[in-house]
């Protein structure tokens, strides 16, 4: 099962990826810098808000529900999604309130009412959605979603997008079609067994939700602030920005952050995948090294691969360059910085669910919490000295998290998931960000790395392979 469900998870994400990136690039040049910049801004409000929104509930689903019958697991999703949907007014009022400061006067914006309601709107539909595709997660029906948010949305969006944006429409439609289209594929999520969609609405509605609507609240609550700090991070840093920087060191930004955004769940596709494995294993009392050794060996494959390409991308500015015109030079070292920052969740999920399963939930707070506050702090002494530094201070933010998951795993030797091409990559990287420019060595050196490690995984995934059926869940 996990074989197929990781198959298809990497087609439709690389695929989807191709159409993301396309749809981003089309908004680039066809938007204004200013309705770019309220573009990115309202993608930047809504993540933040739809974690916030998630309440504790995708704590709950990730660690209890592999261990639940399908019965207990309806009963606890329907209450969860009936909660989630009478949240809007707050998300209203909050940005009422931050209009009140006059944040939005900058970005000469119309109609705030309307932009509003589709944030408040997107908001509840992306962490409606965000439980329902853990409930799937949970039951090993991964591929069904997948392959909905392939095709009714990165698709259809990349469309329509095109016909608005060729047409003159305001970013406000296309606000507007990203909440019809995740509403959609909301509904198409909940109804993947054809039950219809009126008798599970009634299903949702009928919910008691002030009875057993926040069981486990030490462990799911603990757990929520933790994923809250991790993934709002960045978006608060480029909230904090917007608010003195010019609306086009703000678009420069946006583009960076919607690429993370949009790219860290790419990488991190298999990484995601093992959840309930892990539950299932730690309830069990089973290992799960091996699991984890064969899963980095994918990621840094994967990760040197793409970080290579993009290294020649943005230096020959192939293709990119006709969609960025309005962009300064720096945009290019955005867009490489924030593609490799976007691939380091993917080594530490593994390693921060296991934590996180074993009841270490509470110190695991507070070293995330150090971690945040640290960042944040750095993050201000820093930010008038450089223009990357916001990606910079990002990405230590997770390299900070990667060692301490690492060590706290007990995983410190590099002899685990041990990948020379990543390595490699991160030297040829680190001097191409350093002024030295592409080297035909440093590639040479990581392309007979990653031929080696690939090699070197197809070993490893048949001794896996043999294995999986007794110790792991995956069949």
């Amino acid at each position: 099962m996990l074989r197929k469900a990781a198959t298809i998870r990497y087609v439709s994400y690389v695929l989807g990826t191709g159409l993301t990136l396309a749809n981003l690039f089309l908004i680039t040049y066809l938007l204004d810098i200013y309705q770019f910049a309220v573009w990115g801004v309202a993608n930047s409000l809504v993540y933040i808000f739809s974690q916030i929104g998630q309440l504790t509930y995708v704590q709950y689903i990730e660690k209890y529900f592999p261990n639940y019958s399908v019965e207990k697991m309806n009963y606890y999703l329907y209450k969860f999604l009936k909660t989630i949907s009478l949240l809007p007014i707050l998300w209203i009022s909050i940005l009422f309130l931050i209009e009140y400061f006059g944040y939005f006067e900058k970005f000469n914006a119309d109609n705030l009412i309307i932009l509003f309601l589709i944030i408040a709107g997107l908001t509840t539909v992306e962490s409606s959605i965000e439980l329902s595709a853990k409930y799937l997660l949970a039951q090993k029906e991964t591929p069904k979603f997948d392959l909905y948010e392939l095709l009714l949305f990165k698709l259809t969006r990349l469309v329509i997008f095109y016909f608005l944006l060729a047409n003159g429409y305001s970013v406000y439609f296309l606000l507007l079609t990203n909440l019809i289209l995740r509403s959609l594929l909301l509904i198409k999520t909940l109804n993947y067994k054809s039950q219809g969609v009126l008798k599970i609405l009634k299903k949702i509605f009928r919910s008691k939700i002030f009875e057993k609507n926040l069981d486990k609240l030490s462990y799911t609550f603990t757990a929520f602030m933790i994923k809250t700090l991790q993934v709002t991070f960045l978006n608060i840093l480029f909230i904090i920005l917007s608010i003195s920087a010019k609306n086009e060191t703000i678009a420069n930004y946006s583009l960076g952050i919607l690429i993370i955004n949009n790219l860290r769940p790419v990488f991190a596709s298999l990484s995601g995948l093992l959840t309930p494995i892990i539950s299932k294993n730690i309830y069990g009392n089973k290992d799960n090294t091996t699991l984890f050794s064969f899963v980095a060996s994918i990621n840094r494959i994967f990760i040197s691969l793409v970080t290579v390409l993009t290294i020649y991308i943005v230096d020959y500015k192939f293709l990119i360059s006709y969609f960025l015109e309005s962009f300064d030079d720096n945009i290019y070292t955005i867009i490489l910085v924030s593609v490799f920052a976007s691939s380091i969740a993917s080594l530490y999920i593994p390693n921060f669910l296991n934590l996180l399963f074993s009841n270490k939930e509470k110190y695991l707070l507070r070293i995330v919490l150090v971690n945040f506050i640290f960042c944040m702090f750095l993050f201000y002494i820093l930010r008038e000295t450089s223009f990357i530094d916001l990606l910079y201070i990002y990405l230590l933010f997770e390299l900070i998290s990667f060692y301490i998951f690492k060590y706290m795993n007990n995983l410190t030797s590099f002899t685990t998931a041990n990948t020379y091409s990543f390595f490699a990559t991160l030297i040829y990287l680190a001097t191409y960000l350093s002024g030295y420019g592409t080297s035909f060595l440093l590639l040479f050196v990581c392309i007979i790395f990653i031929g080696y490690d690939i090699k070197k995984f197809i070993k490893q995934f048949s001794n896996y392979d043999s294995i999986k059926d007794k110790d792991y869940g995956t069949k």
